[in-house]
């Protein structure tokens, strides 16, 4: 199998170090896996010519580089970029693997269609869970069982910075700025702290589980708005609040969100440590399974990339199934919200928060702006 590795940034460093390493198992086990090509910008391509064995091209020279692979694996990182690469690819009749979330949420009903019409994988395991093999199973428990709910933390950066308040006592600013310093934390931090980065993940969650639906309205609420103030009282009560994903299907099509929720502080989720992410699924026959590991890093997110590059190359990955298109659902709960609520939606105030009844979220956003904090209550104990 002859493969082009587009990109080679830390994602695609790590599937390139992994692939080396790996060589003579692989060839053993599977067959060859000859990194034939490495696609690089024009400002890396010279560089990396010297330093690398491989072939080093650049885009200019792609359309011949689709005439001589079989396996192109995408780690750009862009959008418009790499969903350039992936659609020519896969209509050469060229499998696909990335781990770009961006471009395969924005683009997967289209890039699907396009690898089912020419009867090709395309494979993304590392651009929801990073490490964490959690698309590979779910495709064959799609195949045994009705999936009855997805939930999980996405997103390591929110993980890390929520565990360090809650650890440190310290308020959100100062934490996020910690958290850049570390590496924790983009220096433009808002996909991640927005709940974009883990919308985009949920939604190819969905897609896999329940059906296409629009990524981009899934309600999102990140965790910006959190404080020492909330913080405190939550540790009081024995409660902790997660950047959480969930998804169901309901009566009326997918009920599906991406926002803070309070857990009690000995829940799976809530004890989640660092920038560890956890997705778990429920199916009606297998029951509750959970997959942790690290969402993101050179070498477990180069695994992942790694992992699909050998499904594709042997066809071993299970078939998704055609559940067409579904809409999303409203959403409902109790929400712990920073701000005294007046009204038939209050249950109780504690302090300066209030406590809600079962209410639309919906009704919750047209009584508050847009810098309160609220979660969702899933503790049975507040």
């Amino acid at each position: 199998m002859k493969i082009a590795l587009i990109g080679f940034g830390t994602v695609g460093r790590g599937a390139y170090d992994i692939l080396k390493a790996r060589h003579n198992i692989l060839k053993e086990t599977v067959g060859e896996m000859d990194i034939a090509y490495i696609v690089a910008s024009d400002r890396s391509a010279e560089r990396l010519g010297k330093e690398l064995p491989e072939k080093v091209v650049t885009a200019k020279d792609y359309d011949a580089v689709l005439k001589e692979v079989d396996i192109v694996a995408e780690a750009t990182g862009a959008m418009d970029m790499a969903y350039d690469y992936m659609k020519r690819a896969l209509e050469a009749g060229v499998a696909v693997v990335t781990a770009n979330k961006a471009a395969v949420s924005a683009h997967f009903e289209e890039l699907n269609a396009i690898a089912e019409k020419e009867e090709v994988p395309f494979l993304f395991e590392a651009a929801v869970g990073g490490g964490i093999p959690v698309l590979t199973p779910l495709r064959g428990l799609c195949l045994e069982n009705e999936i009855e709910k997805v939930q999980g933390i996405l997103n390591g950066t929110c993980n890390y910075l929520i565990n360090a308040m809650f650890k440190e006592g310290a308020e959100y600013d100062a934490t996020l700025k910690l958290c850049q310093e570390l590496g924790y934390a983009e220096q433009d931090p808002t996909d991640d702290v927005e709940g974009f980065d883990t919308r985009r993940k949920l939604h190819l969650l969905i897609e896999m589980a329940f059906g296409h639906v629009d990524g981009d309205a899934i309600p999102t609420r990140g965790i910006a708005q959190l404080n020492g103030d909330i913080v405190s009282f939550l540790k009081s009560k024995g409660q902790k609040v997660k950047l959480v994903a969930s998804a169901k299907p309901a009566k009326d099509g997918i009920e599906a969100v991406v926002e803070p929720v309070i857990l009690d502080e000995a829940d799976s989720l809530a004890i989640l440590p660092d920038a560890i992410n956890q997705v778990n699924v429920k199916g009606s026959f297998v029951g509750d399974l959970a997959f942790t590991g690290p969402g993101a890093g050179k070498e477990p997110t180069g695994n992942a990339v790694v992992a699909d590059i050998i499904s594709a190359a042997t066809k071993s990955a299970m078939p998704l199934l055609k559940r067409g298109g579904k809409k999303l659902a409203p959403v409902k709960g109790r929400y712990l919200v920073a701000k005294k609520l007046s009204g038939d939606v209050a249950e109780r105030e504690e302090g300066e928060f209030t406590i809600t009844k079962e209410i639309p979220r919906e009704t919750l956003l047209d009584l508050i702006d847009k810098d309160t904090f609220f979660a969702r209550i899933e503790s049975d104990t507040l």
